[in-house]
């Protein structure tokens, strides 16, 4: 097939493009806030250490040396989680990073107000909030092309999963549907608008129409059409790989793509990343790809896209069932538009429930002066290790366990395809399933 993503513009089409997710309009919800207000405080606190001849040894005995001046009492314990989090944190911010640990018990600490969180419905609202978003996009990129659906026609935005062209269906006219289809497919539009539609129906949203092996597959494809220009579906699956009609074996293919893609990392960083193609490559060659089903529907009508198949759906009109959960999760409820949130509802105030584990864990951050109930961290890291995820370096990620039904949600990953990935493996590891059981079982708190 080799269709080719890019359309060539019409000579007075409009330069806008769209965008999906930026940091402009990304959703910054409670956690959001609990972030920059922990970041803040210890922009603060560094500013005082380093009036301090020594700073780090300001630091040092500041939390273990109970003679000084200056010693910080916190929970009166000696080698407490809290002590040690503060400590690295300060550390951290002294050399020029980030805090390590952001908890809402190193928030209270400091006398402020907890904030209510609820792991899930953020990442929903987040959802929410990037629809609203990129129903602002089509409509603008819809007006500046001087394309105008009639209203409360429905239409369908569908995209192959092997080249996210995107075609339209629906009860309109050849011409006006022509034009539609041109525009979404032209520069990177389609990609944008086809990621929109993976991540608003993977995970969490319980879709019908796509699941992690679909999730895995479209990945993969995206690759090969990316870094080589071809449709999987021409492709010859034997001997544990992908064939072009000329034989060339589609990894070598596409390595220097990925190489090049890749060239500001390690080669260590390079190889993991060809790597994981080599193993999706090996898989789908042996199962075979999908010939039916192969692509992803979203709606449009009035300006709106309007989820389909999933129990959760983001669209307007489609998501006040969110107010209806935050109200029965307790928590504090919000308006949300493309620009931000508006609280409206105050939820129970908030409380650290014995039966989960708030984490914010950098999988990459080394440390090995960690008390023993650290041991969560270290399986996290060896879970990390076995498993050759394309994490970007330094990413940040919040890991929640919910005793029932005994399951992990780790957020703070981008890419919605590696995201749903990593939580399907790690629901699969039963050992650190336990471990998380047995410390939401103890009588304390711990922040990863």
């Amino acid at each position: 097939m080799n269709i080719a993503r890019i359309t060539v513009t019409n000579s007075g089409s409009s330069p806008y493009k769209l965008e999906g997710r930026t940091a402009k309009n990304l959703y910054k919800g409670p956690s959001g806030e609990l972030k920059d207000k922990i970041d803040k405080m210890y922009a603060e606190i560094n500013r005082q250490n380093k009036s301090f001849a020594d700073p780090k040894e300001h630091i040092r005995r500041k939390y273990f040396d109970k003679t000084y001046a200056h010693y910080r009492v916190l929970d009166g314990k000696y080698l407490s989680a809290d002590r040690m989090n503060a400590y690295q944190n300060e550390m951290n911010v002294l050399d020029g990073g980030n805090p390590i640990f952001y908890s809402v018990e190193d928030y209270k600490y400091y006398g402020n107000e907890v904030p209510r969180i609820h792991g899930e419905i953020e990442s929903y609202r987040s959802r929410i909030h990037d629809r609203l978003n990129m129903d602002f996009q089509v409509s603008k990129l819809f007006k500046e092309n001087g394309i105008y659906i009639p209203n409360d026609v429905p239409l369908i935005f569908r995209s192959d999963l092997y080249t996210q062209r995107i075609s339209v269906l629906g009860n309109i006219d050849d011409v006006l549907k022509q034009d539609i289809e041109n525009i979404l497919n032209q520069d990177q539009n389609s990609f944008v608008l086809s990621l929109h539609m993976v991540q608003s129906s993977s995970g969490i949203s319980l879709s019908q129409q796509y699941d992690p092996e679909k999730s895995r597959l479209w990945n993969l494809a995206d690759k090969i059409f990316k870094y080589t220009g071809l449709d999987m579906r021409d492709l010859e699956a034997r001997d544990g790989s992908f064939f072009t009609k000329d034989g060339e074996d589609i990894l070598v293919k596409i390595s220097e793509g990925v190489k090049e893609a890749t060239k500001g990392n390690t080669k260590k960083e390079q190889r993991d990343a060809l790597g994981l193609l080599g193993l999706d490559i090996k898989y789908f060659s042996k199962k075979g790809i999908l010939k039916e089903n192969d692509f992803i529907d979203i709606g449009f009508q009035n300006g709106h896209l309007m989820d389909m198949h999933q129990k959760y759906k983001y669209g307007v009109g489609q998501n006040d069932w969110i107010h209806d959960m935050a109200r029965e999760k307790g928590v504090d409820d919000y308006e949300l538009s493309k620009d931000g949130i508006k609280l409206i509802d105050k939820g129970k105030s908030f409380f650290v429930d014995s039966k989960k584990v708030h984490a914010y864990q950098n999988t990459y951050q080394q440390n090995e002066n960690l008390p023993q109930k650290f041991d969560v961290k270290k399986a996290l890291d060896d879970f990390f290790s076995k498993n050759l995820f394309d994490i970007p370096i330094g990413t940040n990620l919040n890991i929640l366990y919910e005793k029932i039904p005994n399951q992990l949600f780790v957020y703070g990953i981008q890419n919605s395809v590696i995201s749903e990935m990593v939580n399907t493996s790690i629901n699969k590891d039963k050992g650190l399933l336990n471990l998380f059981s047995q410390l939401s079982t103890m009588n304390f708190s711990v922040k990863i």
